[in-house]
């Protein structure tokens, strides 16, 4: 599958965790679960689509797992905290590390940040003093150069923060922050998932 098909159906998913609300629900809102009960589903999915367990939730992000017939996706996602310009502050930044085993890929990073990105430019990722440039599709984000992922995660799992810094269709530059806390514990969780 490549990266743009699975962008589509990431965002299927993505779509139905915000219209369950599980993203935005603190812990103290939602139900606690009985003991040693099995993850609920997080959402209903519409005919032939997988549906997204939450595993876990540590700090800023959380764990999930989904399946459809032999095809399992386990990935650890997080908001972004604060977004510029001001004006897309109501919108969305999402931050993804996935794994889909029967496809070989193991700890992809990418982002949805829900409005449509200039493609012909390069974006970048800023963890500390490391600097990783990025490529856009759509509203999509992923490394220019894959090779770098080990890398990456390797930043992301010693930082604590993250700044993406984009430019929007229009031609607008974009920021977006994310914590990094939790981080180590939610991509464990997703790996563990999928092994």
């Amino acid at each position: 599958m490549l990266r743009t098909d699975f962008a589509a159906s990431r965002l299927l998913i993505v779509a139905s965790l915000f219209a369950a609300s599980v993203i935005a629900v603190p812990a103290s809102a939602q139900p606690k679960p009985k003991p040693q009960a099995k993850p609920a589903p997080v959402a209903s999915a519409s005919a032939g689509q997988a549906q997204a367990m939450l595993l876990e939730t540590a700090g800023k992000w959380q764990a999930f797992s989904s399946q459809q017939g032999r095809s399992k996706v386990c990935y650890a996602l997080s908001k972004a905290e604060a977004r510029l310009p001001a004006n897309l502050k109501d919108i969305e930044g999402l931050l993804f590390v996935s794994s889909r085993p029967t496809e070989g890929v193991r700890n992809e990073i990418s982002f949805v940040l829900n409005f449509d990105l200039k493609e012909d430019v390069e974006h970048q990722a800023i963890i500390g003093s490391e600097r990783f440039a990025l490529v856009a599709k759509g509203q999509n984000m992923w490394l220019k150069n894959p090779a770098e992922e080990p890398r990456m995660l390797d930043a992301l799992r010693k930082g604590s923060g993250l700044e993406v810094k984009g430019t929007s269709k229009r031609g607008n530059p974009t920021s977006d922050k994310y914590s990094l806390a939790g981080m180590n514990q939610a991509v464990k969780r997703a790996e563990d998932a999928c092994k």
